[in-house]
This record gives structure tokens, sequence and C-alpha cells, in this order.
């Protein structure tokens, strides 16, 4: 309240301007009351220096305006009294014409060249309004296209969320297990080269390893093979007369070579059982 009543005072000195001020009761209430009497009549105050300040100035330009139109009359041998109220709007009018046209007398041909001027830049406003809207359009037509790639983006992206969701754990045991298997391959790599370490250690030759026995494997396959043809050539040349000495010859070679494939079939089955 002690703020209030401060304002207040100050407040009454002013409107009173040196007179005595009355005598007031001085409590919250009645100073409460002072206080917004005292804003209402500031803003009042206010309102009415701002009001004044505008007709001031309206009057200057009134004033200014006055003196134009009194310079543009005296060449002709007028005075703003002696015209019309119509007469008054259309110089006005033919002024403010004047002033956006820029030109440098009142004539009737510097009315018309900046008209025509006026017409030429409308024109080219013109043109350059169409040039962008078609721009704009072809803005409007891209940025539709780059909106409908984004929302397919974003579909894709909420796919992609959807299914890393659902396939996060599957994918991480196939990792889990992938990493499992790896870890047991080197392992086994290595208890594969720690046996053939020991192997060599202990003695055992090269062609008793899976592989090579495989090999031989195969070759006694394929001299199996070869060896069933040549029984049957040798069985048929038994079913001979023996009075056919060709036919001796021929058994005798099928003997031979026979006996040859026995012999390696024989050194190949020798050897795999070493």
């Amino acid at each position: 309240m002690n703020e209030k009543h401060r304002q207040v005072r100050v407040w009454l000195e002013k409107v009173f301007a040196g007179n005595p001020i009355p005598q007031y009761e001085i409590s919250e209430r009645p100073v409460e009351l002072l206080y917004q009497l005292m804003v209402k009549n500031e803003k009042r105050d206010r309102d009415l220096q701002i009001l004044t300040e505008d007709l001031r100035q309206k009057a200057d330009e009134y004033n200014l305006e006055a003196i134009r139109l009194a310079q543009l009359l005296q060449p002709v041998g007028l005075t703003a009294a002696s015209l019309s109220q119509p007469g008054t709007t259309s110089l006005r009018t033919l002024t403010s014409t004047a002033l956006l046209l820029d030109i440098k007398d009142a004539s009737d041909t510097s009315y018309l060249l900046g008209m025509s001027e006026v017409a030429q830049a409308m024109t080219k406003v013109s043109e350059a309004r169409v040039a962008e809207q078609r721009h704009c359009a072809h803005l409007t037509t891209k940025t539709k296209a780059a909106l409908q790639k984004t929302q397919a983006l974003k579909k894709s992206l909420v796919g992609l969320e959807e299914q890393e969701r659902y396939q996060g754990p599957e994918l991480d045991k196939k990792a889990k297990r992938a990493a499992l298997i790896q870890s047991k391959a080197k392992e086994y790599k290595k208890q594969i080269q720690d046996l053939q370490n020991q192997l060599s250690r202990n003695g055992l030759e090269p062609h008793l390893y899976h592989q090579s026995v495989i090999k031989k494997a195969e070759e006694l396959q394929t001299l199996q093979d070869r060896l069933i043809p040549l029984q049957a050539r040798l069985d048929s040349y038994q079913k001979l007369p023996p009075n056919i000495s060709l036919a001796k010859v021929k058994i005798e070679e099928a003997k031979r070579e026979l006996a040859s494939l026995e012999t390696d079939l024989a050194k190949n089955i020798a050897s795999m059982h070493m």
C-alpha cells in the first residue's frame, strides 16, 4: 500500500498543480480506489495525447496538400478555392497519376507515354508471373513426387523395423550358432592337425591316409571294371574249337593281359592292407 499511496500522492499533486489537496482517509480501500482512478486517468491522458498528435499530423498533411495544389493551379490562373469538389478530386487524381507515372509535365503526350511504359512493365510482369507459375508447378510436381517417395520410404522403414523386431531373435540365434560352428571348426581343425602330427610321429605312411585309400579304391574299381569285359572275351575264346590256331593266339594274349591285370589288382590290394 505504501508504494501505491506514494504514486497516488504524486498524481494528486500534479492534478491540483500546487493547490491544496483535499483531505482523504489513508487506508487500504480509499488508496486502492484513488489508485484505480489514477490508472484510468493516466490512460485517458495518453489516449488524448495520441489523438491530439494524430490530429496535428493530419493538419500538417492537409496544409502541405493545400500548398501543393496551389502550386499546381497557379500556372493556369486558378486557385484551390475556385474549384468545385469534383474538380478538386479530379485534380488530385491527375496529380497522383502523374507522380505514379513519374512524368515531367501534365501534357497528354507525357501521360500516354507514361501509361505505355506502365503497360510494357505490366506485360513483362505478367510474363514473369507465368514463368514463375510454371516453375512453381514444376516444383510442386517434384515436391509431390518427393513426398510420395518419402511416404514409401517411411512404409519400408516401418516394415523393416517390424521385420527386425520379429526376426531379430532368430538372427541372433543364427549368429550365435554360426559363431559356435566356426569355433568348433577351428577346434576340429586343430585336433586333426594334432592327430596327423601324432600319426607322423608313430611312423604312419602317407599312403594309408583316408584320401590315399580312397584313391587306391577308385583305381582298383577301375581295374575291376576293365577286367570284366576281358574275362568275358576270355570265356568266349575258351569255347572255340582247339584246332583253330588263331583262337589259341587270342586266348594266350587274353591270358597274358588278364594275368597282368590280376597282378596289378593284387598289388593294389596288398598296398591297401599294409
